[in-house]
């Protein structure tokens, strides 16, 4: 055994270091086990056409393996080039046929080893060529039948051949049915697995805006109401209770306003302009309003000028700052700077690193990532973290112009 193997093992390496063994072509040939499987059929079919052929055919010895090679060998090419193997074995049926004269009453002009390929490699190009060149392939197949069998079985040839071409071509048929149907079956697998996704959201943020805008409505009531409930309470109170009641009332209004499109069917949905660049004002009164000190400069063009989504990314940007601003570093104050020139909007929101327990209260939230999102979603960069002064500093250049994938889907 050790013997055998180490024979093997000698020959692959030198087999290997042919240059033919190099080629890519031959490489990927032999790396399909089924090319090995037909390369070891025309092996047997080449063992048997040779000591075969003197027995139907008038040939000459030192011809004997060249024409049991062109009666076997094409049948190596059954599924790597099924085409090339079925035309090389008509041809040399039609050559072998012409050339060289029959004996013992032999009634073929080929002998039986071609017989065999020649329907198999005629079965292997229906199944794997063009399919609009089946009929072509059916008739140079009848036509060198026709030359090859004996005269009385010319017909019954042709119509077994026939029924093999049919039915080649009603199994590419199934087989491409079944292929589009599994295809389908996938497309509506993936197309219903999304469905329940979105169905899920959906269900997920219905909940939310119920729960928030219940809550949200309570915070409005109660503000508004306030001095009628509660004794003492100074017209500086109430309008500070008036004001905790409209920002309310605008956050339920932007809430609305996001989830809109899960309105149940039927009903009507008041869509409100999306804030932008200059709604960026307000929000900045509204958190003066809450005893902050917050400085905004508008630098450069009009707000005007800025394209809806970028003005809307950049009053997000903005309301997170100041919300993460005003929840972690309680009482410091906050610069809130907007620049924008003919390619770009700069948004800069900068507040000093309070020290106590507004910082314990940051553990790891969605504020950063969801800043850093909105940016990149139209092709704008983001940057936030301390600035090395004793401040914390957020950094948004979004561009003027969407790119043209975004602005396409609107």
């Amino acid at each position: 055994m050790r013997i055998w193997r180490g024979t093997w093992q000698t020959i692959g390496s030198q087999v290997r270091q042919l240059p033919l063994a190099a080629d890519p072509t031959v490489l990927a040939f032999i790396g399909r086990r089924v090319n090995i499987a037909f390369t070891v059929v025309a092996i047997i079919m080449f063992s048997i056409a040779w000591p075969t052929l003197p027995l139907t055919h008038s040939v000459i010895g030192v011809l004997l393996p060249v024409l049991a090679a062109l009666a076997a060998f094409p049948i190596m090419l059954a599924w790597a080039n099924p085409l090339l193997g079925w035309g090389i074995s008509l041809i040399s049926a039609l050559v072998i046929g012409a050339l060289f004269g029959r004996v013992h009453e032999w009634m073929w002009t080929v002998q039986v080893v071609h017989i065999i390929e020649m329907l198999v490699l005629a079965a292997m190009v229906s199944l794997r060529g063009p399919i609009r060149w089946i009929p072509l392939y059916w008739m140079c197949t009848c036509a060198v039948f026709a030359v090859a069998a004996p005269s009385g079985a010319v017909l019954g040839w042709v119509v077994g051949l026939t029924m093999l071409f049919v039915t080649c071509w009603l199994l590419r048929v199934l087989l491409r049915s079944r292929r589009e149907l599994a295809h389908e079956t996938e497309l509506k697998d993936v197309a219903a697995s999304r469905t329940a996704v979105l169905a899920e959201r959906t269900r997920i943020a219905r909940d939310l805006h119920d729960v928030v805008a219940h809550r949200m409505s309570v915070v409005v009531v109660a503000a508004q109401t306030a001095k009628f409930r509660v004794e003492g309470v100074t017209p500086a109170a109430d309008a500070e209770f008036q004001s905790i009641a409209v920002m309310a009332r605008e956050a339920l209004d932007e809430v609305r306003q996001m989830l809109g499109v899960l309105r149940v069917d039927g009903e009507v949905s008041t869509q409100a302009p999306n804030p932008g660049v200059s709604d960026i004002a307000d929000i900045v009164e509204a958190t003066r309003g809450a005893g902050i000190v917050v400085d905004h400069r508008l630098i450069g063009a009009g707000p005007e000028t800025v394209n809806e989504v970028v003005g809307l990314t950049a009053y997000r940007i903005v309301q997170e700052c100041l919300a993460n601003a005003t929840r972690h570093a309680p009482g410091a104050r906050i610069d809130v700077e907007v620049a924008i020139d003919e390619s770009s909007v700069r948004v800069t929101v900068v507040n000093l690193l309070v020290e106590g327990p507004g910082e314990t209260e940051s553990s790891g939230g969605h504020g950063i990532p969801g800043m850093c999102e909105r940016a990149a979603a139209i092709g704008g960069v983001l940057v936030a973290g301390p600035d090395g002064v004793g401040a914390f500093r957020v950094s948004a250049m979004l561009p003027m112009r969407l790119p043209v994938s975004d602005a396409a889907m609107g």
